[in-house]
């Protein structure tokens, strides 16, 4: 059985498939580039001429979501949605507005919990960086979102007359020798900071330790900067979707 997961973020829509738990093909489109030659190359002609698929969509920008799901009707691709599925999963959240928590954050949550039990920390590099909390008793117990990498650097160019749009970058040095290092500096030095500092700070709040997971685009960058971290995916969140769609898509099966 092959799953297709499609993970609509901010930025970029991922798109992994899967034979049984192993990804065998990814592709990101940049949502600026998402136009029917692109989802027609990226969905229709690669993937779902085998029948024998099953496709999970989880979204967190409903004006792209809205394309996608067009062009699947369209074209008559059965798919389900996550946010259809997230009633069944089993994991318990102490968020007020649980409806407005991003669904990539709940994937990540639940996938980290089944894999890991608790006491974990996810850290996710997208277009915001968010941390999300599995507490001592396995629940979903918020987190933090802080302003991503990529998004922060092209607003520092957007919103100064002289600063340019540089990479993001690992520097040995701290103390930048010109324009371009300074900025790279601040951003490489300045991530790890915060992310040691909100570590810290929910380490003490908890009064508990924690093992952190890392993902998203730049996460192995920073894998062997910060302290007890077990695993650093970029496609945790694209595991997380299909380990989902193959539990709902067994007890369907077992109900019959």
């Amino acid at each position: 059985m092959n799953i297709l997961t499609i993970d609509v973020g901010n930025t970029n829509v991922a798109i992994c498939l899967f034979f049984k738990e192993k990804p065998i093909s990814f592709v990101k489109i940049r949502n600026t580039d998402l136009i029917k030659t692109k989802l027609k190359e990226n969905l229709l002609e690669k993937y779902t001429k085998n029948s024998n698929i099953n496709i999970i969509l989880s979204s967190v920008v409903p004006a792209i979501s809205k394309i996608i799901i067009d062009f699947l009707k369209v074209n008559k691709i059965k798919f389900y949605l996550l946010k259809n599925l997230i009633k069944t999963l089993e994991i318990k959240i102490n968020i007020r507005e649980k409806k407005k928590i991003g669904e990539d954050r709940i994937v990540n949550a639940y996938y980290a919990k089944t894999k890991y039990l608790k006491n974990l920390i996810i850290i996710d590099f997208g277009t915001a960086t968010t941390f999300d909390v599995i507490d001592s008793q396995g629940n979903y117990d918020g987190g933090i979102i802080t302003p991503g990498i990529d998004l922060s650097l092209k607003v520092l160019s957007e919103r100064t007359a002289k600063l340019p749009l540089v990479k993001f970058a690992k520097t040995k040095n701290v103390i930048g020798r010109d324009t371009k290092s300074a900025i790279q500096s601040g951003f490489f030095w300045g991530y790890v900071s915060m992310i040691q500092g909100l570590v810290y700070k929910i380490t003490s709040e908890k009064k508990n330790s924690f093992r952190i997971i890392l993902t998203g685009g730049n996460c192995n960058v920073f894998k062997n900067l910060i302290e007890n971290v077990i695993v650093s995916d970029d496609l945790f969140n694209s595991k997380g979707l299909n380990f989902i769609m193959k539990e709902y898509l067994k007890n369907e099966y077992q109900k019959r």
